[in-house]
């Protein structure tokens, strides 16, 4: 079960921008969120009769995660020996790069 402590590990340090993270504590995090917002989002639909095309409260899991993975590419990029976030913000934010048809 050492995924589900990877991804629970994630969840409680969800303040520790110091820290370090692992290759697989990072990337076994991030592969299992999107499935855990489809089982809320399941789970809610039942509870509260939501149809497919609705949002439910699952939504503030998803807002919630967004700060944890901030959290983990700071771990993760500490534990590579790579300072500074204005390189990690730029690629984030950096234009998507233009399909050349030939």
């Amino acid at each position: 079960m050492k995924i589900i402590g990877y991804y629970l590990e994630s969840w409680r340090r969800f303040r520790d921008l110091k820290g370090r993270t692992t290759r697989p504590a990072f990337w076994w995090a991030f592969i299992l969120n999107p499935f855990v917002f489809i089982v809320l989002g399941g789970i809610f639909a039942l509870i509260f009769g939501i149809e497919s095309d609705e949002w439910g409260p699952e939504i503030f899991y998803g807002i919630a995660y967004i700060w944890v993975l901030i959290t983990l590419l700071i771990r993760r990029r500490n534990d590579m020996g790579r300072k500074g976030n204005v390189l990690l913000l730029w690629w984030l934010a950096a234009p998507s790069a233009s399909e050349t048809s030939e």
